[in-house]
C-alpha cells in the first residue's frame, strides 16, 4: 500500500543546506551528506529525501493507519541542561540526581554555598532513593543481575555519602568553586554516578535513544560550515550518552562502548585543534558508535527476555533495530539496504512485546538472530568490529 504523502519542504542545497540539516538533527533523523551538501539523504521510518535539481525534496510520510503497529513511545525531549566539567567531559541533565547537581553547580558559581550545600544533600537523597531501589529489584531479578544489581547499590550508597560529605564542605566554605568540586567528586565519583543507568526505567532511557544521532547529524553540519568548536561539543554531548549506557552494559557489549566513547572523544579533540580533514574520520566515528549501542541494546533485549522482562526487552529490540539502522546510514546505501531486513524484523517484534500484544517465542529468536546477522555484517564491511554470536535466550 502505498504511503499518504502529508507534509512537503524544500530546501535549495546552495542556500539553505544548513538550515535543512539543523532543522531535521533537531527533529531527530539520522542524515548523511554527500560533499558539500549538494545531496542529503536520510533513512528513518516513514521519512524520504529525494535530490531534485539543485534542492532536496523533504516528505515527510504517514504510513495509513492499518498499517501502523508500533508501540506507544514513551514521551521525552533533549535536555534542557547540561553539567559540563573541568576535564570537557559533559553530562546531561535528566534526571533528580543529576537536576540537583546541577543547581548545586549554579549556586557554588554563584557563591551561594548553602543553596550549594542543600542541593547537593538533595541530588544524595535522590542517589539513596535509587540505592533503596536497586535492593527492592534484588529480589525480582535473574541470578545473573543480582551481583550486578548489589554492586550498584553497595556504590551509590557509598556515593550518597561522599556527596553528604562535600555538602558539610560547601556549607563549610571549605569548598567554593566548581573546579574544587570536580576535584571533590572526580573521576572515579562521576563513574559511579554513572552506573545509576543501571536502574533506570524504560520512561527514562527509551526516549534519549535518538539522543546520540541528534547530536551527530548536528555536528556534521556544523564541521561542513567550519563550527570546528561547536561541532566538539555536540561530539562530547553524544559521547555522554555512550558513557552512560556502557553503565547497563557488560562483557563485549561494554567492551564495544568503552571503546566507541573513546574514539568520539578523540575525535572531539581532533576537531577542537582542526586537524580533522574529511567528513568520513566523523562519520565512522558515528557509525563505530550506533553499532555499539545497537549490540549493547540487543544483548539487554536477550537478558530482559531471560527475566521474562518482556515489554522492557521489547523497547530493547527497537532500540538495537534502531542503532543498526543508524550505523547503516552513517556506512552508505549499500550498508542501509543490506541491513533493512534485519531492523525491521526486530523493530516488528519489538512493538509486539513492548505492546503487549501477541507474539511467539519464534518471532523474538528471529528478530535477535536477524539483528545479530545486521551487526556482524555491518562490522564485517565497515569500521566496526563484528559481534560474537552471544546473547541467545534460554
Amino acid at each position: 500500500m502505498d504511503n499518504k504523502i502529508s507534509n512537503v519542504a524544500v530546501y535549495d542545497t546552495h542556500t539553505d543546506a544548513e538550515q535543512a540539516v539543523r532543522t531535521l538533527a533537531h527533529a531527530g533523523f539520522a542524515m548523511k551528506t554527500i560533499g558539500p551538501f549538494h545531496q542529503l539523504w536520510a533513512c528513518v521510518m516513514n521519512f524520504r529525501l529525494f535530490p531534485i535539481a539543485g534542492a532536496v525534496l523533504v516528505l515527510f510520510s504517514q504510513l495509513p493507519l492499518a498499517a501502523q503497529a508500533q508501540a506507544p513511545e514513551p514521551a521525552g525531549k533533549p535536555p534542557a541542561e547540561w553539567i559540563q566539567y573541568d576535564d570537557l567531559s559533559v553530562s546531561p541533565v535528566v534526571d533528580d540526581v543529576s537536576r540537583a547537581l546541577a543547581a548545586a553547580r549554579r549556586a557554588l558559581a554563584a557563591r551561594d554555598n548553602t543553596k550549594a550545600a542543600d542541593a547537593l544533600h538533595d541530588a544524595a537523597r535522590a542517589l539513596q532513593a535509587q540505592a533503596d531501589r536497586a535492593a527492592t529489584q534484588d529480589r525480582t531479578q535473574a541470578a545473573a543481575d543480582t551481583k550486578a544489581a548489589r554492586d550498584v547499590q553497595i556504590r551509590m550508597a557509598e556515593l550518597a555519602g561522599q556527596i553528604d560529605d562535600t555538602a558539610a564542605q560547601v556549607r563549610a566554605g571549605r569548598l567554593a568553586s566548581t573546579a574544587e568540586l570536580d576535584r571533590t567528586l572526580g573521576k572515579v565519583q562521576r563513574a559511579d554516578l554513572d552506573r545509576r543507568w543501571v536502574l533506570t526505567d524504560v520512561e527514562t532511557w527509551y526516549p534519549l535513544t535518538q539522543e546520540p544521532q541528534r547530536h551527530f547529524t548536528a555536528a556534521l553540519a556544523d564541521y561542513a560550515s567550519k563550527k570546528y568548536q561547536t561541532a566538539a561539543s555536540e561530539m562530547r554531548q553524544a559521547s555522554a550518552y555512550l558513557r552512560l549506557e556502557a553503565a547497563r552494559a557488560h562483557g563485549d557489549a561494554r567492551a564495544a562502548l568503552d571503546g566507541a566513547e573513546a574514539q568520539l572523544g578523540r575525535t572531539a579533540t581532533a576537531l577542537d585543534r582542526g586537524t580533522i580533514r574529511t567528513e568520513g574520520d566523523l562519520t565512522a566515528a558515528f557509525a563505530r558508535a550506533d553499532h555499539a549501542l545497537a549490540v549493547a541494546h540487543r544483548a539487554r533485549a536477550a537478558e530482559s527476555w531471560t527475566r521474562k522482562a518482556y515489554g522492557q526487552a521489547g523497547y530493547e529490540l527497537k532500540a538495537a533495530a534502531q542503532g543498526l539502522e543508524n550505523a547503516a546510514t552513517w556506512t552508505g546505501d549499500e550498508a542501509r539496504m543490506a541491513t533493512a531486513a534485519a531492523t525491521a524484523d526486530a523493530r516488528a517484534v519489538g512493538d509486539k512485546l513492548a505492546t503487549g500484544a501477541h507474539w511467539t517465542r519464534a518471532e523474538f529468536d528471529k528478530g535477535l538472530a536477524a539483528l545479530h546477522a545486521g551487526l556482524a555484517r555491518l562490522g564485517q564491511g565497515g569500521t566496526t568490529r563484528a559481534i560474537p554470536a552471544t546473547g541467545q535466550p534460554q
